[in-house]
């Protein structure tokens, strides 16, 4: 929130009013940024949104966030007197405090690990739960199991998250799944917890978990794998991934690298015929080998899941007894928008 974004300002909208009555006032409704300034440097959220959305993005403000740009003249966020300064400082220390408990990480978007019988599995277990059950679940995949980056945790804290994700697997599956799914539920989402603990990482932190990565046509019972092009690079070809991935920090919206992938998999294709069974091959190889023995942590073995009340109680007792093991996580787990805490 504290970034200056002013170098990507491009222009600003108005509209006649906002508000009813003798107090309504002109207001400045929208702002437009480029992702991208004057010398081509681009915000992180800009190179998120710009394969989506193009090389420009609006941004619009709330009632509240109106009434600050025009009072606070031309839309500047710097304040011109200490009164003015005083009234900013307090009105954004309440906001930071307020957006402390905005879960921004909880979604519906399906999270899948590349272990087509699993995936599907969770998939066709959630079909008729509600879109925040379905985010609960897959927010478990993405936030405690197959985590992309541990640099922020110890290997003793990362796989206890994955236990705690197992725990939340397990209050998933007697609170929210239908009974005839849950054992399929469950097993599945053991064996995406196995794919997760037997994960290696590099010096950076950033993790790699072995298995193809599958990219999916459909949903629920009815999804159908298709073969992940780029793992595939990534798996069968690092010198052209690495090419791949400079070549995806052009700013002309991925083009480039597009071409170059749809053209490295027609020649390797076209050298290799067997090449994505033998990818396939390998993934399948890897999870016999490395991931259907794996030992889960029991660290959260304790915690009941029949209710919410139960979990979240036992969660905090966790905390009070372990305050500087896996803060951070379990922090964001009590402040998660599902529970409602």
């Amino acid at each position: 929130m504290n970034i200056k974004y002013s170098r990507f300002y491009n222009g600003t909208e108005k509209t006649p009013f906002y508000g009813n009555g003798a107090g309504k006032k002109d207001a400045v409704a929208k702002q437009e940024f480029s992702t991208t300034n004057q010398h081509g440097s681009s915000i992180q959220a800009a190179k998120d949104v710009r394969p989506q959305y193009g090389d420009s993005v609006a941004v619009e403000f709330s009632k509240d966030g109106i009434e600050a740009l025009v009072e606070g003249r031309k839309g500047s966020l710097l304040p011109d007197d200490q009164g003015t300064m005083q009234t900013a400082k307090a009105k954004n220390e309440a906001f930071q405090k307020e957006i402390q408990q905005i879960d921004n990480t909880l979604n519906d978007l399906p999270a899948y690990s590349g272990l087509y019988g699993a995936d599907k599995a969770v998939a066709a277990a959630l079909e008729n739960c509600s879109r925040k059950e379905q985010g609960f679940v897959y927010d478990i995949i993405r936030q405690n199991f197959l985590i992309e980056n541990s640099g922020s945790m110890t290997p003793e804290e990362r796989q206890a998250n994955i236990s705690l994700g197992m725990k939340k697997a397990e209050y998933a599956a007697e609170n929210m799944i239908s009974e005839d799914s849950r054992e399929s539920f469950l097993n599945a989402m053991e064996s995406i917890a196995k794919l997760a603990s037997a994960g290696k990482d590099d010096s950076s932190g950033t993790m790699d978990y072995g298995a193809a990565k599958g990219k999916y046509l459909g949903h629920g019972s009815g999804l159908v794998r298709t073969t992940d092009t780029v793992d595939m690079m990534r798996s069968m070809d690092q010198a052209a991934y690495e090419e791949y991935q400079k070549l995806g920090r052009n700013n002309d919206g991925g083009i480039s690298a597009l071409k170059y992938l749809t053209n490295w998999f027609v020649d390797s294709a076209n050298k290799n015929p067997h090449m994505v069974d033998n990818y396939e091959r390998k993934s399948e190889e890897y999870v016999e080998k490395n991931v259907k023995g794996q030992k889960l942590d029991t660290t959260f073995d304790g915690l009941k899941t029949g209710s919410k009340e139960e979990f979240l109680k036992g969660l905090k007792a966790f905390q009070k007894s372990n305050p500087d093991f896996l803060a951070s996580m379990i922090s964001r787990e009590l402040a998660s928008k599902y529970w409602g805490v």
